[in-house]
């Protein structure tokens, strides 16, 4: 099945893996904009500028859409908060990232601005997602499976924390990382229901209990 016909002075149809991220990216706006449940996939089709044709191709329904979206905005979400590379021996300084992006959750609420710099870190609405979730075993999956993978990263920062001396070593790595994990999770569901939260209080918090006593925190 084609995805676009040839045209336009003879260009050809995007790459497949182009036409799919155009899509994603397409239903990521749309959810900003209007909400999780809301955008139709033809308002998606078209805001990506292909047709229905074309989603088939590399989706089977709008939920296997809204489960590659879930996927795409938790990983780019948790890619921003996790420190990585050398950054990822030092759990404060993914403490500092996470209070950080509390902070610029803070500045722009939900529903303020669909363009601004906070929804397209964060462009679906987390409670809405969780709630569809509740009725689909594939988005509960996604979900799962993302949240996992962000919890594992987190436990092996901790633990390089712990081999550094830079984090307490009477705490449980993995435990660490689903406490920190659930937090950020809590923080984007509160968000959305237009609660803000002390970034520079929880950060501080989170380094007393997680820092050696010898640490400033």
């Amino acid at each position: 099945m084609a995805e676009k016909p040839e045209g336009d002075g003879g260009r050809r149809s995007p790459p497949k893996r182009e036409t799919r991220e155009a899509l994603i990216a397409a239903a990521l706006a749309e959810f900003a904009e209007h909400g999780f449940e809301a955008p139709s996939l033809d308002s998606i089709c078209a805001k990506a500028g292909f047709t229905r044709g074309a989603f088939y191709v590399h989706f089977r329904d709008r939920e296997d859409l809204m489960v590659a979206v879930l996927d795409n905005a938790l990983g780019s979400f948790l890619d921003a908060m996790i420190a990585s590379g050398g950054e990822g021996d030092d759990l404060a300084r993914t403490v500092d990232r996470f209070a950080g992006i509390v902070s610029l959750l803070n500045t722009s609420p939900r529903g303020e601005s669909p363009s601004s710099e906070t929804n397209l870190l964060v462009p679906v609405h987390l409670a809405q997602a969780l709630d569809a979730a509740r009725r689909s075993k594939r988005m509960r999956t996604a979900i799962m499976g993302a949240l996992e993978r962000a919890s594992r990263r987190l436990e092996e920062v901790s633990r390089r924390g712990q081999e550094g001396e830079t984090v307490r070593r009477d705490v449980d790595a993995r435990q660490v990382g689903v406490l920190l994990l659930s937090l950020a999770v809590g923080v984007l569901v509160l968000r959305d229901g237009g609660v803000t939260l002390d970034a520079p209080g929880l950060r501080r918090t989170l380094m007393r209990l997680l820092a050696p006593g010898d640490l400033p925190g």
